[in-house]
């Protein structure tokens, strides 16, 4: 089927609470013919399984899928347009019943739907069926972690919604599946593709890692975004076009703002890697030879991706109730901001030194501006969290009081929120990223004909290294060799993109040209970025683990940090339990930047040229310099390819 034309999917969601009516514009301007989205976290997914064992056994599942859904059904069926979602979290068989109800009464009763089942391994997990061990710390098991699981949920791969497609469904409803799973399952039953065909199942992968986030691609969330300006209002989603090789294209709507560029591709790319080696419960992407190429506005090429066989186990996510948790929030302007906060944390350690708290945080926010114009410009925040096991250790008497009766007693020009609520106790939730054998789930399909397909576990899979490969710099150099340099922030000219895995952090950093990329990778060694985290490093263990590759193709350097979050988005007490700010964060850090490149950066000129025909408007630009911006064997990873290697 290598002849085929390319298909088109479509994303209309990055996260729960996305843009609500992103499938409508999708079905208007994407000509696509599978719609997809990603509308689960570590987060919505354990409170969802919350909702529905405490609040209404109905619930559980993502409802802006269906809200969404229920807006432009009548479209989707008349263009034939397939659709695949993980937002039956956890209660796929009441999404799939609403989906069913819903194209019932719009007079599409014919219409096969299917749901893809499997995912919620809380019974086998719970029952100790299997052994469970954490994903990057192995002498970690559920019974040294100190919290009773409530669910667990493991990341099903493809091959159920291949089979729901092949059998005919026109919306197939899934929980949690990776991330990756709705793009790889639509583009392998388009193209026909087998299971081993991990090529192909590479490139689709990354497609699918490129648009899940929706308008992160399009220029969200995107170092580079001034450029952009004024244009990032109302940014459009992606889309990806895969053809029946796995290589794959990224566009855009021709409804909203935003761009589909070689930089904001790149930076996608980056987004939430864990090195070379992309582990999916079907293929392993190998991506150290990846290469992006802008083949026309809005159009932008990847490829250089291999594939591999995927590993015998599958990630798993186990939640427990952590306990509790508030907060309060203090302001302070003026003179003298250390010594006014240095005093209000002694008077708060002084009311909680009889608490029972099982974290108290106590952080300064921000730096007044010297000789202020405003109020504004000289205030900063102190922020006070706190989290404690048993809500009756973090109520009103023993939080919320002790803080309010401070407010006579404390530094001169005292105010705070006044929003109260934040200090009333709420839950919180505690996550164990864990690895176990696919082939104890229970993957399978059932659809609305009657019918029930078992996917079985792959037959050939590989071994891969729990602790993942890092290099340091590959042929480093002396850094005189760059010439002469200036003090300048590292991002005068170089783009970042951080954010999560679980309590990891990890960070991508990359140039636009070539000779930028000789002095990026020989700067961004391992101890290097330790000292570019400043004062942040040395406020948990010093010591946690780094790991750092190289992406020749792409210009870029990548670093994961583990245990960096404090425990990850669904129990942290940082601001940024997402650890999306340390990209940006970390090029805001001063460094030796050689000064021809520098001054290179700082002499292109940008134009935006608008461009408006009868189907649709889009922007493009033009730069004005020539400078731009089952057997099991074990599996060890080459060394990196350089760019030329790649057979595209």
């Amino acid at each position: 089927m290598l002849d085929r034309p390319p298909i088109r999917i479509g994303n209309v969601s990055g996260a729960t609470g996305d843009h609500p009516h992103a499938m409508s514009r999708m079905v208007r301007t994407g000509n696509v013919n599978v719609i997809t989205g990603d509308w689960l976290s570590e987060m919505n997914i354990a409170w969802n399984a919350i909702t529905k064992q405490e609040v209404d056994p109905n619930l559980g599942y993502e409802n802006g899928f269906f809200e969404q859904l229920d807006e432009c059904l009548d479209d989707i069926m008349q263009r034939d347009i397939r659709v695949v979602t993980n937002a039956g979290a956890l209660n796929t068989d009441a999404l799939y019943d609403k989906v069913r109800d819903l194209c019932e009464k719009r007079g599409y009763g014919d219409a096969i739907i299917a749901k893809v089942l499997g995912d919620d391994v809380s019974d086998v997990v719970m029952k100790g069926d299997v052994r469970v061990t954490h994903l990057d710390h192995p002498e970690q098991t559920l019974e040294t972690w100190g919290f009773t699981s409530c669910c667990a949920t493991a990341y099903i791969g493809c091959w159920g919604i291949v089979q729901a497609l092949r059998a005919g469904a026109r919306i197939v409803i899934c929980g949690r599946c990776t991330d990756a799973s709705p793009v790889m399952g639509a583009a392998a039953w388009y193209h026909g593709w087998r299971e081993d065909q991990y090529e192909e199942l590479a490139g689709s992968l990354l497609g699918a890692h490129l648009i899940e986030c929706g308008p992160y691609v399009v220029g969200a969330n995107f170092s580079g975004f001034k450029d952009f300006l004024p244009e990032l209002v109302d940014i459009a989603f992606p889309i990806a076009e895969i053809d029946p090789r796995g290589r794959c294209i990224i566009g855009r709507t021709g409804e909203g703002g935003g761009r589909v560029t070689k930089e904001t591709v790149t930076a996608q790319l980056l987004y939430e890697l864990q090195g070379h080696l992309y582990l999916n419960p079907d293929v392993v992407a190998d991506l150290s030879g990846v290469r992006v190429e802008q083949e026309s506005p809005n159009r932008v090429s990847v490829s250089c991706v291999k594939g591999f066989p995927p590993p015998p186990t599958a990630k798993v996510m186990v939640a427990a109730k952590g306990g509790f948790q508030a907060e309060a929030t203090f302001y302070i302007n003026g003179l003298d901001v250390a010594e006014k906060a240095a005093m209000m944390k002694a008077q708060l350690a002084h009311m909680f030194k009889d608490a029972n708290f099982s974290r108290l945080s106590i952080e300064l926010y921000g730096t007044p501006a010297d000789n202020p114009t405003s109020q504004q410009a000289g205030t900063v925040s102190l922020r006070v969290f706190a989290q404690a096991r048993r809500k009756e250790d973090i109520e009103a008497s023993k939080f919320k009081v002790p803080i309010y009766a401070l407010r006579m007693q404390s530094y001169p020009g005292y105010h705070m929120n006044l929003d109260f609520r934040t200090m009333v106790p709420k839950p919180f939730m505690e996550m164990f990223p864990a690895l176990m054998p696919v082939s104890a789930i229970d993957h399978r399909v059932v659809m609305s004909t009657g019918t029930t397909h078992r996917v079985e576990a792959p037959t050939q899979t590989a071994k891969y290294p729990i602790v993942r490969p890092s290099t340091e710099t590959h042929g480093p150099v002396d850094m005189l060799t760059f010439g002469p340099t200036e003090w300048a922030p590292l991002g005068s000219i170089v783009h970042a993109r951080s954010g999560d895995k679980g309590d990891n952090s990890n960070v991508g950093f990359f140039v636009r040209n070539d000779d930028e990329y000789a002095w990026l990778r020989n700067l961004l060694t391992v101890s290097k970025l330790k000292q570019l985290f400043g004062d942040d490093w040395f406020k948990m263990n010093p010591d946690r683990r780094v790991e750092r590759v190289e992406f020749p193709g792409i210009n870029a350097v990548h670093f994961r940090v583990l245990d960096n979050l404090n425990g990850g988005i669904a129990s942290s007490d940082r601001i940024d339990g997402l650890g999306k700010g340390i990209g940006e964060y970390l090029r805001s850090r001063y460094v030796d930047v050689p000064k021809a490149q520098n001054d290179s950066h700082s002499k292109q000129v940008w134009t935006l040229q608008y461009i408006q025909d009868c189907a649709s408007s889009c922007y493009t630009y033009n730069l004005l310099h020539s400078s731009t911006i089952s057997s099991s064997t074990a599996f060890s990873p080459t060394s990196p390819p350089t760019p030329s290697s790649c057979n595209a």
